[in-house]
């Protein structure tokens, strides 16, 4: 049956993964392997700050197993977002990485290194032309938001990974990708629908998180072919369902029939999911729809000071019941101390167990728990200042005066000491843009390397 065959050995490269439902996951004969490295899911401080999320030799792992196993096999390693942000730095770091595991394991092979990051001059001559279209930000892209990011970095598509598979390439490094056009990458040069390409893509991004149980670091197999495409999982114990694969269809997904991308849109509205077996699925219908303008989407963060937090347990019932007014009250307090509002300084409150994750928009506000985790969040100019504020307004906290009150201290837990933890940079999404190219290789060069 003619078929391209891929192999996802996890859903986010350095987090591990399963070797032996890896080692299973081979025995398919696979065509390549593909890998995410990275996303924006770990917030704008790896982009910001310009730092992989998990430590090196995690990454390093992951790749010594994947390495050895695509050259053994003689079939392409591509990885993509090297390392989470996917920037110049993070790029080099990973291609750096497998320079030293192939010395060390005697791998020969061609490299292909493509570069995402976006030169700020470029840009700023884009923006000037008014070829920069607001995804998120309220407000359009301008020159001193591209001198207040960090490293800026677009997401390519298929073709930048295309374009070094033509040129010979074994093992594909990337900067900032579409996680889905690492997988569709091949298929589509072989010829194969992009549509399902792409969408077998989506499902293999994230490996094991398509099956049940679902598992984040078990292997997932892909099989396109001309009118569908099939997938199955690498660990024999688990399984895909039509549930669980249509359900991740719809992971990170604003539209349930439609995901844009690099390009163009895919679009799902007549997908269908079959049951082949217990453990493998079959998808059919998935058509990609080309954008008339090719564009590419910037990512970027802004520092916006340094974070202090300090981490507190509530138990006592009566300061529970008046935690709204006691926070006001330590937040006036801290208005007047340094003037927050003004100074550039942020002061924020997480009620872990109250409204902590959904915060204004909880529904269930008659709902009183019997504890609460609190987390005071300050960001200002400097690391000391945000401290200083953190620590100001515990100490408000630990001794406000609220009505009922039945002692004036040993109302807050501290489970860490020194109390006031120093986070660090404190960063913000500022470039979430769609840019238009006019070729999808116009700013991801590719360049090639032997090692020997």
């Amino acid at each position: 049956m003619k078929q391209i065959t891929g192999v996802a050995p996890s859903g986010s490269m350095g987090s591990g993964y399963n070797v032996e439902s890896f080692k299973r996951a081979m025995a398919a004969d696979p065509d390549f392997i593909g890998q995410d490295a990275g996303s924006t899911d770990m917030g704008p401080y790896y982009h910001g700050d310009d730092k992989p999320f998990l430590p090196l030799s995690a990454y390093r792992r992951d790749l010594e197993v994947m390495l050895a196993a695509a050259r053994s096999a003689r079939i392409p390693l591509l990885i993509g977002s090297a390392i989470t942000n996917g920037s110049n730095r993070t790029l080099a770091l990973m291609a750096q990485m497998v320079r030293e595991v192939a010395k060390e394991k005697k791998l020969a092979f061609r490299l292909a290194v493509i570069d995402a990051e976006i030169d700020k001059t470029y840009l700023k001559a884009k923006v000037a032309n008014g070829k920069v279209e607001a995804m998120g930000p309220d407000s359009d892209l301008s020159a001193a938001m591209i001198d207040s990011a960090g490293p800026i970095v677009a997401q390519m598509g298929m073709e930048p990974f295309m374009h070094a598979l033509e040129g010979g390439a074994d093992v594909v490094i990337a900067g900032r990708a579409c996680d889905d056009a690492i997988f569709a990458a091949l298929p589509v040069l072989r010829g194969f629908d992009a549509g399902l390409a792409l969408h077998c893509g989506k499902i293999l991004e994230c490996a094991g998180l398509s099956a049940v149980p679902y598992d984040l670091g078990e292997p997932m197999i892909g099989r396109v072919r001309e009118d569908h495409f099939e997938v199955e999982p690498g660990n024999a114990d688990n399984r895909c369902t039509t549930v669980s694969v249509a359900g991740h269809s719809l992971y990170e997904r604003s539209d349930p029939f439609l995901q844009a991308g690099p390009g163009g849109i895919n679009d799902l509205t007549n997908a269908s999911f079959e049951q082949i077996d217990p453990r493998r699925v079959k998808v059919s219908g998935s058509r990609f729809i080309k954008d008339a303008q090719y564009r590419v989407k910037l990512e970027g963060a802004e520092r916006i000071g340094y974070r202090s937090i300090v981490i507190v347990g509530i138990r006592d019932a009566v300061m529970i019941r008046e935690l709204d007014g006691v926070i006001a009250h330590a937040r006036e307090r801290a208005e007047q101390r340094f003037g927050t509002q003004s100074d550039g300084i942020h002061l924020m409150f997480r009620s872990y167990g109250k409204d902590g994750v959904m915060g204004a928009l909880e529904p269930d506000k008659a709902f009183v728990p019997k504890e609460v985790g609190l987390v005071i969040d300050a960001v200002a100019p400097t690391q000391d200042l945000a401290t200083a504020v953190a620590m100001f307004t515990r100490g408000v906290m630990q001794h406000a005066d609220y009505p009922g009150i039945l002692t004036t201290a040993g109302n807050m837990a501290y489970p860490f000491s020194p109390f006031g933890i120093p986070v660090g940079p404190a960063y913000r999404y500022n470039i979430y843009h769609l840019m238009p190219v006019a070729n999808p290789l116009e700013c991801f060069p590719v360049r090639f390397e032997e090692i020997r």
